[in-house]
């Protein structure tokens, strides 16, 4: 098959650009022909390989350029943009002649645009948040007007949706929130990026708690840091390694030396050798405001740690098991989640055991298996052109 797979950039160490570049390399290697588009990647190198068969375009559409402009010349240039958008999309598809179109970003404003620019190739619309977020039910930080008018915005954006061959978002819980408004919804989770053959081939930190995200409010990274210096003087040996970058970074620096944590909690730099770290954890720790189906609860399982979590809307329920593989907070609750984190550092046969339970639950998220779906839907939705 011929797919091709628009994102907005590919610049982010991130989760959401690492999942769709596993599965393009994924697809390649089963044979299909893949291209990725990009419209605001500009001079930025690509952070992960692509398979040498996977072809790469950027349409050069910075969209995210026009805020520094007032609103009449914003408008302006927003139509100016989204025309040489359609034009250099249907330049790409006709050479290209894919037989699905993936939207991986931005539906909201530019699905209506996309449809009309590969029509009559099938589109289909990858979503990588929550139902509830977008609809400003969790995770707003804005006011109360400008959260309202948002969604009254996308109330009337999502009705684009129903044009597209499918939706397809990453827990069920999600899905019930889309299917009042259309039917075309399918489940598909992310594929956990690696599924390590061994896990002991590097020894542990003793007493290491990890984290691993982007720096942003709604991560709330804060909460971890909180939680951690509720019981840091009666745990000495145990310490937090924090590994990503964001806006919020300065704060959480801030905080950590405010708390006097300076040498128990740690800021590391985005890494591709997570996975390596992962092993040499005890645990992860999440406290989010909110999430879609977090890809680094499923990556530190399949490395045979557990996690605890903020039981927060809408994907760490689907994938902790309470008690079983992991430990859900109360959400929102940060003294919980102290408890929580106080819990498995003291019982170290039971986090041993859900460990090994977790890893059980991470080899069904293996991109073989997942991947299969993909390859069903795409082959059931495609055309010939």
């Amino acid at each position: 098959m011929r797919i091709l797979i628009i994102h907005r950039s590919f610049a982010l160490v991130g989760g959401a650009e690492r999942v769709i570049t596993d599965k393009a390399n994924y697809l390649a290697k089963e044979g299909h022909q893949l291209l990725l588009v990009s419209y605001e990647q500009g001079n930025h190198p690509l952070p992960y390989e692509l398979h040498p068969s996977v072809q790469y375009r950027d349409l050069d559409c910075r969209f995210f350029t026009l805020s520094k402009y007032s609103a009449p010349k914003h408008l302006y240039l927003y139509f100016c943009l989204k025309k040489r958008f359609k034009n250099n999309l249907r330049s790409v598809v006709h050479e290209f002649k894919p037989e699905v179109v993936v939207l991986a970003s931005d539906w909201q404003t530019l699905m209506g645009t996309v449809i009309s620019s590969v029509n009559p190739v099938p589109v289909i619309a990858e979503f990588h948040n929550t139902y509830d977020y977008v609809m400003r039910k969790v995770g707003t930080s804005e006011g109360w007007l400008k959260a309202k008018l948002t969604q009254l915005y996308y109330c009337q954006t999502i009705k684009s949706l129903g044009k597209c061959a499918q939706l397809v978002v990453l827990t069920d819980s999600d899905a019930r929130g889309w299917r009042q408004h259309f039917n075309n919804i399918s489940v598909i989770p992310n594929p956990v990026t690696l599924y390590p053959d061994v896990i002991d081939d590097i020894p542990k930190d003793p007493g290491r708690i990890i984290f691993v995200g982007r720096f942003n409010h709604e991560k709330r990274i804060d909460r971890l840091i909180t939680a951690f210096s509720m019981i840091a003087d009666k745990y000495p040996d145990w310490h937090v390694d924090i590994f990503g970058d964001g806006n919020e970074k300065q704060n959480l620096q801030n905080q950590i030396k405010e708390m006097k944590l300076d040498e128990r909690v740690i800021i590391h730099e985005p890494t591709k050798a997570i996975f390596d770290e992962y092993k040499r954890s005890e645990f992860l720790v999440l406290c989010s405001e909110h999430e879609a189906s977090p890809l680094v609860l499923v990556e530190a399982m399949a490395c045979g740690i557990p996690c605890v979590s903020m039981d927060c809307p809408n994907g760490p329920r689907e994938i902790i098991q309470d008690k079983e593989t992991g430990l859900l907070a109360r959400n929102g609750d940060v003294e919980d989640l102290s408890a929580k984190i106080k819990w498995l550092i003291v019982h170290e046969t039971e986090r041993l055991e859900m460990g090994k339970k977790a890893r059980i639950y991470a080899a069904t998220r293996k991109q073989s298996i997942v991947m299969s779906k993909w390859e069903d839907l795409y082959k059931n939705q495609s055309i010939v052109i």
